[in-house]
């Protein structure tokens, strides 16, 4: 049976094949992981994970051979060794069609590397440390053959996501608790019972694994097909509330004062409708939050600038990007700007106007979540609004009224008019000036400065 198809994977084992040709590696070298399971899957493959069961450090010999024979070998950068986890990292840079493609190579291990200590065993050892079963399956790129040790093609013929040691793998990794709950939501597949027990017994260790890596898994689980089921199974098994404390409150509250529905059940129907976009994704996930968290609030802010609020500070926490951070923040903040008009009624050309302006280059993901809000709300669903408004902003983009916005006049220009000293006033006659102009874009120079006038006065009562 031929196993790996891929063109760019057959060529990579070539290309290893050929720098362990007449070496003390050859026969001794296994591709392992997702490689394998992608493979009989018929998924993409972006990364290769490769085993050595030679000897101690052979993982090194080999990143290094394969490097020099490919000639992209840069010394401390490619490959890379890292000591403590006993892995080395390297890109075939020489090769346009395979330089993308991350190759991380590994000694086979009978247990886990603790206080620096070498643990050199067999691949059927090594297969009994991996995360699950379907990643335990071992190609030898010289013969050709398949090595199941643990089971593998019987769970994936039957959909099981299945851990052999779970104790021994999840206090060891718990970030790997997180990787079986991701795996069930890209895969749609069930977790095996005694892997979910474990899980939900070390749960409370998953404070002990890197942010960073924490974040990665859970921005997986909210990019894959079944997000909301990812983020149940996070919930049922305690590691909702030790990664997203404030996600988890969302089962205390009700949406709309309704008890028939939580705030966390909307929350997961308005995840699973937005689009599989990482920023989408979170705004739905923390668009309600501001409902049930009290800590802290202040009384001045609408509950959607709150849950903004509490958003932008928990992504902070999870270290996302600040381009992340501020496209959720303003998503959840101006989501409900509309919600005071009925499914049907177009808002005034001026709020749009005003919306898009203040929204911006997020204007995808704030439309996005406000369209799957107003589908999963209890009251006044609005199946049409989002297209009404995406209808009149191509109207406005055609006209270019809402691009690039350039008054008639500056605040220098008012500083000079009426000869006035630079400060906050300022400001706010030009935001009078700027409201006049969202009501109406073709505003002349001399009625912006008439505008400009009238607040002076209202500013000097």
């Amino acid at each position: 049976m031929d196993i790996i198809k891929d063109e760019k994977v057959l060529k990579i084992i070539e290309k290893i094949k050929n720098a362990i040709k007449l070496t003390r590696l050859e026969g001794h070298v296994y591709l392992v992981g997702g490689v394998i399971r992608s493979s009989l899957l018929k998924q993409p493959i972006h990364d290769i994970d490769v085993v050595c069961d030679l000897e101690e450090d052979s993982h090194i010999v080999l990143a290094n051979l394969l490097a020099a024979k490919e000639r992209c070998y840069v010394m401390n950068s490619n490959p890379v060794i890292f000591s403590s986890y006993g892995t080395a990292k390297l890109n075939l840079l020489k090769d346009d069609d395979l330089k993308d493609i991350n190759i991380e190579v590994v000694d086979s291990r009978k247990s886990h590397y603790l206080l620096g200590a070498k643990c050199f065993g067999t691949i059927e050892e090594d297969s009994k440390l991996r995360d699950l079963t379907i990643n335990s399956l071992y190609y030898n790129i010289n013969d050709g053959k398949l090595y199941d040790y643990v089971g593998a093609i019987n769970d994936l013929t039957s959909q099981t996501l299945r851990t052999v040691n779970p104790d021994t793998v999840f206090i060891w990794n718990p970030i790997k608790m997180l990787r079986v709950i991701r795996f069930s939501a890209e895969l749609g597949w069930g977790i095996e019972k005694d892997t979910w027990l474990a899980i939900i017994r070390h749960s409370h260790l998953i404070s002990k694994a890197p942010q960073e890596l924490i974040s990665s898994e859970i921005s997986k689980i909210l990019v894959s097909p079944n997000a909301s089921v990812g983020i149940r199974k996070m919930l049922y098994s305690g590691l909702l509330s030790r990664t997203m404390r404030d996600i988890a409150d969302l089962t205390s509250g009700y949406e709309s004062r309704n008890p028939m529905v939580t705030a966390f059940d909307h929350t997961m129907k308005v995840l699973d409708t937005v689009q599989p976009l990482i920023e989408s994704r979170l705004a739905a996930l923390f668009h309600d939050v501001g409902s049930v968290v009290t800590e802290g609030y202040n009384r001045s802010m609408s509950k959607d600038m709150f849950s903004a609020w509490v958003a932008a500070e928990d992504l902070k926490d999870m270290k996302f990007s600040n381009a992340i951070i501020d496209a959720v923040e303003t998503a959840i903040r101006y989501h409900r700007v509309f919600g005071n008009y009925a499914d049907g009624v177009v808002p005034p050309d001026k709020k749009i106007r005003k919306f898009t302006h203040l929204v911006d280059k997020y204007i995808g993901t704030t439309v996005d979540l406000m369209n799957a809000n107003n589908l999963h709300c209890t009251y006044g669903k609005k199946k049409r609004q989002v297209l009404d408004i995406l209808n009149k902003i191509e109207e406005f983009d055609k006209e270019e009224e809402t691009k690039n916005i350039k008054l008639p006049i500056s605040g220098s220009d008012v500083i000079k008019e009426f000869n006035l000293k630079s400060g906050p006033q300022i400001g706010k006659i030009m935001n009078a000036v700027k409201e006049a102009y969202f009501e109406n874009p073709k505003i002349t120079k001399e009625e912006c400065f008439k505008i400009a006038e009238e607040t002076i006065k209202v500013l000097a009562v």
